[in-house]
């Protein structure tokens, strides 16, 4: 209860104060605006990424399903709350959008989708932000992106771990980013997948120096037979990398499982006639429709239309004549830039990004009229086959929607909400199964969801929700964002049913509200999939998933693929889906659909498709070896003895630490707007006064859903900033202070013995000051001591809730601390100091342990050439006894004698080494050791002498 501005300014140094490293306090200030709430294996993995300050590259590996990007999020908060604002993230192209909505929503965090058309508008990198960008953008503007970050976020980082054998390309370009970044987060589920060199080539690429060299590492990790080999490896892994297991964290998170069901169909004779007809086509070995270095992406995506309706194919074929004509008149074939790139709006990121890395022009003009005669034949062709397809206006799979449907519904739990969200890879697909559904009774209940949307019911929409959240800060002015939000929040109403998405909502939408999910066209990418199913399986989720496929009875291709999809990956089935181990081997999605297209495109009987597609399964039975399952499994898991003692504690200690915080803060709120603002409830006040300029008026909420026309109340914006720095600077000169404990909400019982008590209390800032590097360490702390008339000693936690209580009197006066009460406070602050040591030094002592790894590489190093010249020397005087002649013996014994002269030069130089090494452990150990010593710097926040009545 904050009644005066000695308790104001209290707390307000309380709430700003530093916390050691691994309190879970110190994520209190962030958690308040964020909106989740962290799980104990969440807050333990983003505590060991920010206490980490030695380290350039920190790894968090927990197995899929676990909240990595939480985890990252919670870091980026706090480097953001630190006014460290350059931070870089990249990502799969398929994730860039997910990641701008997790950082908005989540933790109130703007961040900048930077692509090509980002870049063509000339806009730079150069200002703070958070910025996030595909691993191919980043491949090609790696110099651009060279300018040094604060924080560098690698996710799904095991596309980079073949590092060490591929010094070009993606993972070369990223290792040039992260040369100038303070920071790197690594984030992968895999980090590790067939060869132990992937875990050299991991790390290297943000810490080239941590394994100093691969022909060392291969030498002390991979030939070595020593029994303890992996446990050093596994002990140098502790230091900068986090896996928690899904088993360790059962009991504090509710997993939900999947239920697949199956709906099949037989297409109609003129789908199956028109089917054939463009699969022959695509078998040819001569196309004018497409370009040479584009022809298996154009085919790939042409069935993919092909398997979506009847509809999405014409459109399809209509676009590829529309060019070709274009082109026939012109006499010159367009450059790659042509083909199926007109329908970007259809086109996954994925896709964008691979037409346009077949950016080399292959133009060349149709010369002879054999030649004009092929082309136009062609275009007939097509035309033919565009005419056919529009001719087809009903498409059975269709028709089986409602069954699809009925088939989920009855699968879901009893309290599960009817909602399904069906996706589709084609706008004109998602059209006419809108129309179909609204035929047999879903009109009403039906919500669109494209890359674009912005149809005139998606449009109305829109326009109601800014309506219902006019002045408040849901409205971002992103009118992209935006429109999606507004129709998330439309479908989450209660008479809304099916949501009908394109590929555009598997990215950056959550949708832990429906529990059904139906594939109308399934994807060949397993990625995709997952990502699909998991905008509803997810952390949240409170009902098991149904997930509905179609099976194309027709077509032995397609059911080739749910099979793979459904046995092989198990994406379908069981709690958590695809395992880590099989989708982390794929290293790109779009390279394996390129596989199945490849399949369709050369085979041309069911046998041999399935024969092929026999093969392809065989590719990932032999991606992961039992001996390197049970290394990754022995490097990587049960890292942290400690770690289940820390959950407990973090569980226990994480909803006290947050719910003190929220206490503090807005009881400081509530004191310092007193006169400005009228507090309605518990979580909501209205501020009728602007204390500042740029701070707005109106209604504020916190800590609740979200309420239309208000703003969030955030521990980081202007409005809190300026509370807190009221209440830091008020002036608290000596004085005498009653308390009141009739008045007061809150009052301890040790305090209820106090009544009638006079006592002097001193209240001080303590600041441990510690840098590592250009690490902060430093600790803060407010610490308090009070003496009685009656000369009892009482500790900063009495002082404490002695200032929860109500003050109704203030009296300035001058109150001289006694020299009992100022040792008090001095040994407190002692107490507090010796922890502080003992943190201080495992620091120093860790560090001193990198650098014994460090040097022992380079030994190891020496001891290998000189093994090498060894051997050369045993050889050598093989040749010698062989020999037949004096002077040929000779000449191999002076050789001899020059590399045993190299030998010595090893030894000296590797002795030197150790030398040098011994002394800068030494250094470490003496720094250790100051560090032990510590400073302190105080500051006395006000003396009080107080009664209790």
């Amino acid at each position: 209860m904050i009644t005066s501005d000695y308790q104001a300014k209290y707390i307000a140094h309380e709430l700003e104060r530093v916390y050691a490293n691994d309190d879970v306090a110190k994520l209190s200030g962030l958690m308040f605006d964020a909106q989740i709430i962290p799980t104990p294996h969440q807050i333990d993995a983003a505590l060991f990424a920010l206490n980490s300050p030695m380290a350039r590259g920190i790894i968090l590996a927990d197995e899929v399903g676990l909240g990595k990007t939480i985890e990252a999020g919670i870091v980026i908060m706090q480097y953001y709350s630190e006014r460290k604002r350059k931070i870089l993230i990249i990502t799969p192209s398929s994730l860039r959008q997910q990641w701008a909505q997790e950082l908005q929503e989540k933790f109130n965090l703007p961040a900048t989708v930077v692509d090509a058309k980002w870049i063509k508008s000339k806009r730079t990198i150069e200002k703070d932000g958070i910025y996030i960008c595909s691993y191919e953008f980043a491949n090609r503007h790696s110099e651009k992106l060279s300018n040094g970050w604060n924080l560098l976020v690698l996710d799904e980082a095991h596309k980079l771990r073949n590092f060490y054998n591929n010094q070009k390309g993606i993972a070369s370009a990223v290792s040039d980013i992260a040369k100038g970044s303070e920071k790197s987060l690594l984030l992968t589920a895999t980090p590790l997948q067939n060869r132990l060199e992937e875990l050299y080539g991991l790390v290297s690429v943000v810490d080239p120096k941590y394994f100093y060299k691969l022909d060392v590492f291969r030498q002390r990790y991979i030939k070595s037979n020593h029994p303890f080999a992996l446990d050093d490896l596994r002990s140098r892994m502790s230091k900068i990398a986090k896996r928690t297991l899904r088993s360790e964290v059962k009991k504090y998170i509710k997993y939900t499982d999947r239920i697949a069901k199956t709906v099949c169909f037989e297409p109609s004779g003129d789908e199956q006639k028109l089917y054939e007809l463009v699969d022959e086509y695509l078998h040819r070995d001569k196309l004018y429709a497409f370009a040479s270095s584009q022809r298996h992406l154009s085919a790939l995506i042409l069935r993919k239309r092909l398997g979506s309706s009847t509809f999405a194919v014409a459109s399809t074929l209509r676009n590829i004549v529309r060019r070709m004509e274009e082109e026939y008149a012109t006499g010159k074939v367009r450059d790659n830039r042509g083909g199926l790139i007109d329908e970007l709006g259809d086109l996954n990121d994925e896709e964008i990004e691979a037409f346009e890395e077949t950016g080399a022009y292959d133009d060349y003009i149709i010369k002879s009229a054999k030649e004009r005669a092929e082309f136009q034949a062609e275009i007939d062709e097509l035309k033919s086959y565009a005419d056919f397809a529009d001719s087809i206006k009903e498409n059975v799979k269709a028709e089986k929607l409602v069954e699809a449907i009925n088939v989920g519904f009855n699968a879901l739990e009893s309290k599960a909400a009817r909602k399904a969200i069906i996706f589709t890879e084609s706008t004109l697909t998602q059209n006419y199964i809108a129309k179909t559904l609204k035929k047999q009774g879903y009109d009403g209940k039906i919500v669109l969801f494209n890359g674009q949307n912005n149809s005139p019911e998606s449009t109305e929409i829109y326009r109601q929700w800014l309506a219902d959240n006019e002045d408040s800060d849901v409205v971002t002015g992103i009118e992209s964002a935006d429109r999606r939000k507004a129709l998330i929040d439309k479908f989450k109403e209660s008479e809304m049913q099916v949501m009908i998405a394109t590929e555009a909502a598997s990215e950056g939408i959550n949708l832990q509200f429906c529990s059904m999910l139906i594939n109308y066209d399934l994807p060949w990418n397993p990625q995709r999939v997952e990502q699909r199913i998991g905008r509803v399986h997810r952390m949240g989720q409170k009902y098991d998933v149904v997930v509905v496929n179609f099976s194309n009875q027709g077509n032995v291709a397609e059911q080739r693929i749910l099979e793979l999809l459904t046995d092989k990956f198990s994406l379908f089935k069981s709690t958590f889906g695809a395992s880590n181990d099989v989708l982390g081997a794929i290293e790109s999605g779009l390279d394996f659909e390129k596989k199945i297209s490849d399949i369709l495109n050369t085979c041309r009987t069911d046998d041999e498709i399935s024969q092929r597609f026999e093969k392809l399964q065989e590719e990932f039975k032999s991606e992961i070896d039992t001996e390197q399952q049970a290394a990754r499994t022995r490097i990587f898991e049960g890292l942290d003895p400690h770690v289940q003692d820390r959950f407990r504690r973090y569980d226990e200690q994480a909803e006290e630490a947050f719910t003190r915080f929220e206490r503090l803060f807005m009881g400081l709120t509530r004191y310092i707007l007193r006169d400005k603002a009228s507090f309605e409830n518990e979580h909501v006040f209205d501020l009728k006064t602007a204390p500042k300029k740029d701070i707005e008026c109106g209604t504020y909420f916190y800590k609740t859903e979200r309420l239309p026309h208000a703003r969030q109340y955030k521990y980081a914006d202007d409005l809190a900033e300026y509370v807190r720095h009221s209440a830091k600077t008020a002036q608290t000169p000596p004085a005498e202070l009653i308390f009141d404990i009739g008045q007061s909400d809150r009052v301890a019982s040790e305090v209820k013995k106090l009544v009638g008590v006079r006592a002097t209390m001193i209240v001080e800032q303590v600041t441990f000051p510690m840098k590592i590097d250009s690490s902060d360490m430093s600790e803060s702390y407010i610490l308090a001591s009070a003496q009685t008339d009656d000369s009892v000693l009482l500790d900063t936690e009495t002082c404490r809730k002695i200032l929860d209580l109500c003050v109704t009197s203030v009296n300035h006066r001058k109150v001289p601390p006694g020299e009992v009460l100022q040792n008090h406070l001095a040994k407190q602050i002692a107490e507090r100091q010796e922890e502080v040591k003992g943190r201080n030094t495992e620091v120093y002592l860790d560090k001193k342990d990198l650098l014994e790894r460090q040097y022992k590489d380079k030994i190891v190093e020496y001891e290998m050439k000189v093994d090498k010249l060894d051997a050369k020397i045993r050889d050598l005087q093989k040749q010698e006894r062989q020999a037949g002649d004096a002077a040929s013996r000779l000449k191999i014994a002076s050789e001899v004698q020059v590399l045993r002269k190299k030998v010595r030069a090893l030894n000296r130089e590797k002795y030197d080494l150790e030398d040098s090494m011994d002394e800068q452990i030494s250094d470490k150990i003496s720094l250790a050791q100051q560090a032990s010593e510590g400073g302190v710097i105080t500051e006395r926040l006000f003396t009080i002498e107080f009664t209790i009545e």
